[in-house]
Formats: structure tokens, C-alpha cells, sequence
């Protein structure tokens, strides 16, 4: 559910991470508009209902500006998040937040001197696991990174392992279906 949900981030939500990244830069909150724009994104990319009204045009802006701001205030967003996320709601991008929150992450993680990575697993691990992974992930690639998780019950087991442009897929969906396809081929 949630995996499905995670298409390429847009050259609109980056302009808008961007302006979003340079406030909170500006007033000294990107860690905490970082965690807000991040459990928000979590939260709609974890309803499959609320993230297909949102990017449904069925809905009008301000009842998706309204529903945001409610979640927001329940998520005890900062101040600056609760507005940057009315405002792209008002702009017609509400089903772009959670692809603005990526791009925020990125963009705080590369100010931080960390690399993003995201691991899609197929069922959720604990805080310690995530640490381990990160912990694995920084020593192979000699530099800090910080994850996130995202979870797909498609992949069925396994992990695949999304850095930057790169993709190292080692997930039990991908290797049935490469065994599948050699034994089409046979």
C-alpha cells in the first residue's frame, strides 16, 4: 500500500521543498519541520483512501487545505510546516506533499552531510533494526546516510535499497520474477 505510493519526486515538489528548506533554514527549524512534513507524508501515504483524495480533482483545494490542516495540528506540525502545507494545498498540490517531504529530507540530509537512503521492505522493523541498517549502509558506502523506511507487502521479503539515483534490488519479488522469466525462456 504505502510503496505504491512513493512515485518519482517532481520537479514542482522540489521547487517547493526548496522554498520551504530555505525558510526553515532561515528561522533555524529544519529538524522540526523535517519530522513534521515527514509524519504527515507517513501518515497520507499510509491511508490509501485519504491519498487518493487527495490527489483526487474531484475535491476542492480549500477542503483539502482543511483536511491538512487538521492533520497537521494533530501531528503537532511547527507553524512553518502547517503553513507550507496549506499553501501547497491551496496551489492545487496537496497529493504532492508527501513528495515535498521527500524532497525536504533530501535536502536537509545533503545540508546535514548525510546521504538519503530509502528501503522499501516488506513489512515494518523496529527503531534498533533501522539503526542497524543505517549503521550497515554508512560503513559500505564510507559516508553517513540516513534511511527511510518505506513499506510494500508486494516485495514479499527482501529489501530494495534506493540511493540516491541507484536502485540495489534484492527483494524476493524481483528474483521470481527473474526466475520466472528464465523459465519462460527455457
Amino acid at each position: 500500500m504505502a510503496g505504491s505510493n512513493n512515485p518519482s519526486i517532481g520537479e514542482a515538489a522540489q521547487r517547493y521543498a526548496a522554498a520551504v528548506f530555505d525558510l526553515a533554514l532561515d528561522t533555524g527549524e529544519v529538524d522540526a519541520v523535517e519530522a513534521g512534513l515527514s509524519a504527515l507524508a507517513n501518515t497520507i501515504t499510509g491511508d490509501e483512501t485519504l491519498y487518493r483524495t487527495l490527489r483526487s480533482p474531484l475535491f476542492k483545494s480549500e477542503e483539502k487545505a482543511a483536511v491538512l490542516a487538521e492533520l497537521s495540528a494533530k501531528l503537532g506540525l511547527p507553524e512553518l510546516a502547517k503553513r507550507f502545507v496549506g499553501v501547497a494545498a491551496l496551489n492545487r498540490r496537496a497529493g504532492d506533499v508527501p513528495a515535498m517531504a521527500r524532497a525536504f529530507a533530501e535536502r536537509a540530509a545533503r545540508h546535514r552531510g548525510a546521504t538519503r537512503v530509502v528501503a522499501r521492505i516488506a513489512r515494518p522493523i523496529t527503531n534498533e533494526q533501522t539503526l542497524d541498517l543505517e549503521s550497515a549502509v554508512s560503513k559500505s558506502l564510507g559516508r553517513t546516510v540516513h534511511v527511510d523506511v518505506e513499506i510494500d507487502p508486494a516485495l514479499i521479503g527482501g529489501m530494495q535499497l534506493k540511493i540516491g539515483s541507484r536502485l540495489v534490488d534484492a527483494s524476493i519479488r524481483t528474483k521470481l520474477t527473474t526466475l520466472t522469466n528464465l523459465m519462460k525462456g527455457a
